[in-house]
């Protein structure tokens, strides 16, 4: 069985080879094929063999701790509805919603149930709707507790007592890499519980897991490929870059303007609409429409930029990184407006993180060479998640580790594409991949 199944795979892998090989050059793709993607195959491979250790007790207490958490939820969102009903239930919720609560902006589907996705529920939460932000909680941490504090301890490899996810490098439309079995491009960093999650992850005895982590790389790229001067000289005078775009917008910088600031600068990237924004912000739609409207008459070569991105997938039906991978939108002439819209979104980011993806798949190509070149081959690389690289490190190695690892990666994008703004990585260290930031 095993010979038949693996066979097959050799087989039709060599199939596609003879028909994608003329295409490659055809199409302008050698250079993202040669130089990112191929390197990383071997690469890729020795990380998924190395896994990563895990502690199932503290993964089982959390699960304990979030099934008490869900619970209480569930009770708070009974309460606010004046009745119980199913939460899960996507028809229960958007009657309770929209039918029972009043609630405006309520639509429904083909099924004849009102959509009740993210996007509809942060659109209520900036309406001032308490029940919309305890059902996202809810679901956060449903999603937690489902895919990674139950299932990780079902998935430690019994012989080695490590967690071995598998990476894809065509999972993601953009070029990152995803990953499967489990998943842990997911885990949420920003939130408490996303962080709780990531302690579980744990170096083995004498060594420490160090993370180094791309510092607003998107944002870097962004002052790069849309030519913005006053983006480009903050980065290379090494400014807090949202305070920069405080000072622009805001006219001064406190905790709260640059707090604000740092909202604005990501979600613009991720061509945010006015009601996104207002949900994060939790301002109205109206307000949060010209802070994108002064955003981009402060900085207007990102809204130059966003246009011709739009204008070129429309033509094309593709953008590209710097790198020359392509990431199609099939959508983007859809006259079904929330599907063009959807589509336009992503194109407006492809670009920027295509380009990041590509960056650091260059890093991971590089870093065991250089690595073994600087004598650190007990150095292992064990994860990569977005725009971060997980080491395990021998405690006695990370000043040394921590030199070779930030230079491969600032120089990453080197020779082929020279940048205009340095690249820069913040590098933490700790027992845990949690205490590493």
């Amino acid at each position: 069985k095993a010979t038949a199944y693996a066979a097959e795979d050799a087989d039709v892998t060599l199939r596609l080879w003879r028909l994608f090989k003329t295409r490659v050059a055809n199409e302008g793709a050698n250079r993202v094929y040669e130089l990112v993607d191929r390197p990383l195959v071997s690469v890729i491979a020795r990380m998924e063999h190395r896994g990563i250790k895990v502690d199932r007790e503290h993964l089982a207490r959390l699960s304990g701790e979030f099934t008490a958490g869900i619970a209480a939820l569930e009770t708070e969102i009974h309460e606010l509805a004046g009745q119980p009903f199913a939460i899960g239930s996507t028809q229960q919720l958007g009657a309770i919603l929209f039918d029972k609560m009043g609630y405006k902006g309520g639509k429904k589907g083909k099924s004849g149930a009102y959509s009740t996705d993210v996007t509809i529920l942060e659109q209520l939460q900036a309406q001032g709707a308490p029940i919309a932000a305890k059902i996202l909680e809810w679901r956060q941490l449903s999603k937690l507790k489902s895919t990674y504090t139950d299932a990780l301890q079902a998935q430690i490899n019994q012989d080695t007592g490590r967690v071995h996810t598998s990476y894809s490098l065509t999972g993601a439309q953009t070029g990152r890499l995803s990953s499967t079995d489990p998943n842990l491009q997911n885990i949420p960093i920003r939130t408490e519980v996303g962080r709780q999650i990531r302690h579980a992850f744990v170096a083995e005895p004498g060594n420490v897991i160090l993370a180094a982590d791309y510092s607003q790389i998107e944002l870097r790229l962004a002052a790069h490929m849309a030519d913005v001067p006053a983006l480009r000289d903050a980065f290379a005078a090494g400014e807090d870059i949202h305070a920069a775009t405080a000072k622009e917008l805001f006219g001064e910088v406190n905790r709260d303007t640059r707090g604000r600031a740092k909202t604005i600068n990501f979600a613009i990237l991720y061509g945010i609409s006015r009601w996104g924004l207002a949900g994060r912000l939790e301002i109205s739609a109206d307000e949060a429409q010209e802070m994108i409207a002064k955003y981009y008459e402060r900085f207007p070569g990102i809204s130059i930029y966003i246009n011709e991105t739009i204008e070129k997938a429309r033509a094309c039906g593709y953008t590209e990184t710097l790198f020359g991978r392509k990431t199609w939108f099939p959508r983007i002439k859809a006259s079904v407006q929330h599907e063009r819209q959807g589509a336009e979104r992503a194109a407006i980011n492809a670009p920027i993180q295509g380009t990041s993806a590509d960056i650091i798949k260059r890093a991971m190509a590089r870093m065991e060479p250089a690595l073994d070149a600087a004598g650190l081959s007990g150095v292992k690389m064990l994860l990569q998640v977005h725009d971060e690289l997980v080491f395990e490190v021998p405690e006695w190695n990370v000043e040394a580790a921590s030199a070779v690892i930030r230079r491969v990666m600032e120089s990453a994008a080197e020779p082929i594409v020279k940048l205009s703004v340095p690249l820069g990585v913040e590098i933490g260290t700790g027992p845990s991949w949690g205490a590493a930031h």
